[in-house]
């Protein structure tokens, strides 16, 4: 049946009201690809053909920043004439890229070599293009970047031990108030994810051979040598703690009821836990949030992020392989525990029947 036939049928059955609403029928999805690959393509070749006939944009950092600003409001501009346009967004999403690479050279080339200062301005810059460029995926791009560049910044001045509490903070903020801001919901689930991005890349390279530490030539000292790594530490727990509470209130679930204190126990000895290992409360806080908000991509980035960690945490200890062995013993008969409790204790009683996450 064609469109029209069917608004005619459900008007005469006084289902719907009004005049047929105009379809967007989209392509299919495997000429969207193809439209995508040759946008890529398309950018690429230009910019390539660009940058010989204006080499000399590598050598001012004035030039590298106005010609960069240029080709990201090119972009924002084609985002805004071809919304719905595959080969078009692809295009733009490829010139902003090449404008926030040149961005990055003028800011280099202006304020130093430093990666703090060039990463500090640059996560300013990301947070523009958030707010300005209006494409999702963009957003998502800007978001993420923008943290990470945040993240370098703070390891630049010896404070990368506080990096885990504030992206779990602000992931879930951004998410517990998902409901609350429907009215921004595409800014505020593009920044959500930009920042679950953020938290998995936080949470698996959060220490070790991978850190963000070891991305740059001179890092700061940690700010309050020992004492500040623990202070670190102690607000990445209470972050956890402080989410795990926000949520049971969102979810009309007594903190005095059954299951808000098995609630509570378990996000305490999570928060323990990440005393020594900083890395479990932002993966903790992907998968409790995404679950509860029936997310299935933010509760695979939490199990990603808590697998990647505690694989990474566990070859990181330097201790012997018999210690490794009795600490995955003992891991694996406290969550068989916790599983028993979990089963025995968790369901309430009829008279205290409440909803739960």
């Amino acid at each position: 049946m064609k469109a029209d036939q069917v608004w005619a049928d459900l008007l005469k059955a006084g289902l719907v009201q009004g005049v047929s609403p105009e379809l967007s029928v989209r392509s299919p999805w495997f000429v969207r690809v193809m439209l995508g690959v040759a946008g890529w393509f398309g950018a690429l070749f230009l910019l390539f053909f660009v940058g010989l006939a204006m080499s000399f944009i590598f050598k001012n950092a004035a030039a590298a920043l106005v010609l960069g600003a240029g080709a990201c409001a090119v972009a924002a501009m084609l985002f805004r004439k071809f919304p719905e346009h595959d080969f078009a967004g692809q295009f733009a999403f490829a010139v902003s890229l090449a404008g926030q690479a040149l961005i990055i050279f003028g800011i280099a080339d202006a304020i130093g070599k430093s990666v703090g200062p060039v990463a500090f301005v640059m996560a300013g810059v990301q947070a523009a293009l958030f707010w300005l460029v209006p494409n999702y995926l963009h957003r998502v791009w800007a978001a993420w970047t923008g943290v990470c560049a945040l993240a370098l910044a703070l390891a630049d001045g010896g404070l990368s031990a506080f990096t885990p509490a504030l992206v779990l903070a602000a992931f879930a903020w951004v998410w517990l108030k998902e409901f609350d801001l429907a009215k921004h919901a595409t800014l505020v689930r593009a920044g959500g994810y930009g920042l679950a991005l953020a938290a998995v890349m936080v949470a698996v390279f959060v220490h070790g051979e991978f850190s963000i530490r070891r991305i740059l030539d001179h890092p700061g000292p940690p700010a309050g040598g020992l004492i500040g790594i623990w202070i670190g530490a102690a607000l990445t727990a209470a972050a956890l703690l402080w989410a795990v509470v926000q949520l049971l209130a969102r979810e009309h679930v007594p903190l005095e009821s059954a299951q808000g204190r098995i609630a509570l126990a378990g996000a305490l000895i999570l928060a323990l836990a990440t005393l020594k290992a900083p890395g479990i409360g932002p993966a903790a806080a992907l998968l409790v949030i995404g679950f509860a908000n029936g997310n299935r991509i933010l509760a695979g980035l939490g199990i990603i992020a808590m697998l990647g960690y505690l694989s990474h945490y566990y070859y990181s200890l330097q201790i012997t392989l018999l210690e490794k062995s009795a600490v995955l013993a003992a891991t694996g008969v406290a969550l068989l525990a916790a599983r028993l409790a979990l089963l025995r204790y968790w369901p309430a009683s009829k008279s205290e029947e409440v909803p739960h996450a």
